[in-house]
Parts: C-alpha cells; sequence; structure tokens
C-alpha cells in the first residue's frame, strides 16, 4: 500500500510539472523589417506574447533569426526593454546581448542571472505581437531578400526562472510597412529575349526599379534599365521589361526598388534564366529601320562559324565591313552600325558563313 502511495505521489508531481510547463506559452514575432542608410542597414524588432493564462517570468533566453551566409553583419541593439536586462526591477538580469552566429544568424540573448525574474506582461488574448524585447540593426555586406530571414525555431528558446522551456510559435513575421510590397517576379524566354514581369500590391514613396543582370560566370551585376514606379498607390501595379538580344548563356536577374529618398531593397528572380543555342542560321531586320544614326543588327549561329558582316549601297559598292571573316561560337549576336557619315537612302547589310548567307535592306533617314 505504501508503495502504491510512493507512485500516486511521484504520477502527480509529474502532472503538476506537465501542468505547470504548458501553461508556459508564448508567441514571438519578428516585425518592422526595415531598410535605412541608403540600404546599408538591415533592422528589424523582436516581440514576445503571452498566451498563457497564467503569468510567469523571463529567464534565460535566446532569440535566434537566420539568413543566407555572409549577407548580415555587425549587430547592435537599441530599444532594449528595460524589464529584461540589466538594471532591470527585479534585478535578475545582466546586459542583454546580440551577437552573429556561423555568419548566417543573429542572437539576440536575454541573461538572467538569479531571483524572481520579471513577469511577461503580454495579456492572453490580446492581438498585436506583443512586448518589445529589442531592436536589431545590421551592416548589409552583400544584397538580401528580406523573405529570406527566417526564426531559427530550433535554437531560439524561451526559459522560464526554474528552468523550464516555454511552449513557443515562432511562426509570426511581419515585414511591416515596406516601401513596395511585390506579390510576383517572374521570367519568359523568346529565343535570345528575356521578358520579366513583375506586380506589386502596394507602393509608398517609390521612384522606381532598376533591373539588374549577371551571367552566372561573372560575379558583377550590371544595371540594364531603370522603370518608373508608380509613387505612392494601395492598388495593384503591373510592370514588364524584356532584355533583348542576350548571347547563349546562364544569366540571374534582381530588381533594385528605389524610393525617393535613395533607400532601396532587392528583389531576386529565384529562378536562373538560361539562353540556348540557336536552333538554325538567321539573320534578322535591322532596328530601328527606318534609323538615323544607328541601329541594330541581330543574328544567330546554330554551329561555330567564321563570319563576315558587311554593309552595301544600291548599286552594290561596300561601304563598311563590320565582322571581317572572324571565328564566332554557336550563339546569338548584336552588332550596331552607325551611319552617321552616310547620305539618306537604301542601303543592304550581307550576313556569310560557310554553310549560310542572307542579305537585308535597312533604310537611313536624315
Amino acid at each position: 500500500m505504501k508503495a502504491l502511495s510512493k507512485i500516486l505521489i511521484v504520477l502527480l508531481a509529474v502532472v503538476m510539472c506537465e501542468s505547470a510547463f504548458a501553461q508556459n506559452t508564448v508567441t514571438n514575432n519578428i516585425a518592422n523589417f526595415t531598410l535605412s542608410n541608403n540600404g546599408t542597414k538591415f533592422s528589424f524588432d523582436v516581440f514576445i506574447l503571452r498566451t498563457s493564462s497564467a503569468p510567469f517570468s523571463m529567464g534565460s533566453t535566446s532569440f535566434i533569426v537566420s539568413y543566407p551566409t555572409g549577407r548580415l553583419s555587425n549587430p547592435v541593439l537599441s530599444n532594449i526593454n528595460p524589464r529584461y536586462t540589466s538594471g532591470s526591477p527585479s534585478l535578475s538580469y545582466n546586459a542583454m546581448i546580440t551577437q552573429v552566429l556561423l555568419n548566417s544568424k543573429v542572437a539576440v540573448q536575454i541573461n538572467y542571472t538569479g531571483g524572481l525574474g520579471d513577469t511577461i506582461t503580454s495579456v492572453p488574448g490580446t492581438t498585436g505581437m506583443g512586448e518589445l524585447i529589442a531592436t536589431v540593426t545590421l551592416d548589409i555586406i552583400n544584397p538580401i531578400d528580406t523573405a529570406t530571414v527566417k526564426w531559427d525555431t530550433i535554437n531560439s528558446a524561451v526559459v522560464s526562472p526554474s528552468f523550464e522551456t516555454a511552449v513557443s510559435t515562432w511562426g509570426g513575421i511581419y515585414h511591416g510597412a515596406l516601401p513596395v510590397e511585390m506579390v510576383n517576379f517572374t521570367s519568359a524566354i523568346v529565343r535570345n529575349n528575356v521578358k520579366l514581369s513583375w506586380t506589386t500590391a502596394a507602393e509608398t514613396n517609390n521612384s522606381g526599379f532598376e533591373i539588374e543582370r549577371k551571367s552566372v560566370e561573372n560575379s558583377s551585376w550590371k544595371k540594364v534599365v531603370f522603370v518608373e514606379g508608380s509613387g505612392t498607390t494601395h492598388e495593384n501595379r503591373s510592370y514588364e521589361f524584356t532584355d533583348r538580344g542576350l548571347n547563349s548563356g546562364n544569366y540571374n536577374y534582381r530588381i533594385k526598388q528605389i524610393d525617393y529618398n535613395g533607400n532601396f531593397e532587392y528583389f531576386n528572380l529565384r529562378n536562373e534564366v538560361n539562353i540556348g543555342v540557336p536552333m538554325q542560321y538567321e539573320l534578322s531586320q535591322n532596328y530601328p529601320n527606318p534609323f538615323n544614326p544607328a541601329t541594330k543588327i541581330n543574328f544567330s549561329l546554330p554551329a561555330d562559324a567564321r563570319v563576315t558582316l558587311a554593309v552595301y549601297d544600291i548599286s552594290g559598292r561596300l561601304i563598311s565591313t563590320l565582322i571581317n571573316n572572324e571565328l564566332k561560337a554557336a550563339s546569338y549576336y548584336t552588332v550596331e552600325f552607325n551611319a552617321s557619315n552616310l547620305s539618306s537612302g537604301t542601303y543592304f547589310y550581307s550576313l556569310k558563313t560557310q554553310n549560310f548567307s542572307d542579305t537585308k535592306k535597312m533604310v537611313v533617314i536624315k
């Protein structure tokens, strides 16, 4: 009988501990993603919302946020909650700290030293994000898509002074009032042209979008074009741009959204764009045509070939040799022709290889 009583007492203690543990529940939120200082600084707020019916105090706690490796550095805390740091009402904490972990995570750490600790003040059932813990500001050392900033749910933990880990929800990530709310960013390929399309759900103080491109083999980004934005609007806006005349290869694209104050944010095209080798020889009509003084001539090679591209007047006299028997790899090509020294009239351009030849007409108007 005594043995049974002991077992019942142990089971009751376990149930009581589990019940007490279950009462400690919180929701943790990242909010107010902000790019500042001309896009060189990135900051966000960390909040905690108590969702258990009974209050409990904060012990040693780690809020850990992950991001792509090598993008952010030098975290600094501001707006620190005075209840969970040195000088708190209960005098239970050392200074709150932040640090980068493994070059891909930033940790905000509450350091409990003993005593009662301070009670998490959020009232269960209330809406919003809860109690502000601190604001974290980091240097941007490489462009970052804010959509890749996430909770590290495995290593983050809210702990009570009695070393019980609260049951936590780490799903709340609120970007706050970003200058532009991007709905989608897609690409479509037609021969060696790439059509980029993107849609915004809302824009605030938006000057426009700078389209940037780089080849996979080249680490540097190149500005392609600037597309004007819609300023401030709460309606959907759709945009598109076609990047024409690309050589065969693999490319990445990104949008640099810039507001009127010079602040900017990057949106990356998630897929890689591949421009393949042409299926056939082709000499395209020059564009623009008629023209003054310059035009572009496009041609395609399905195989490596020696190429000659020349311009003639209406009598057949050679005016200019743009490519003179040069060996070209299979790809798409664009050549610019400047007719500033020619008079108005009709001219012809001719492409010749070992296996192909074609001639087309163009018109200069001055």
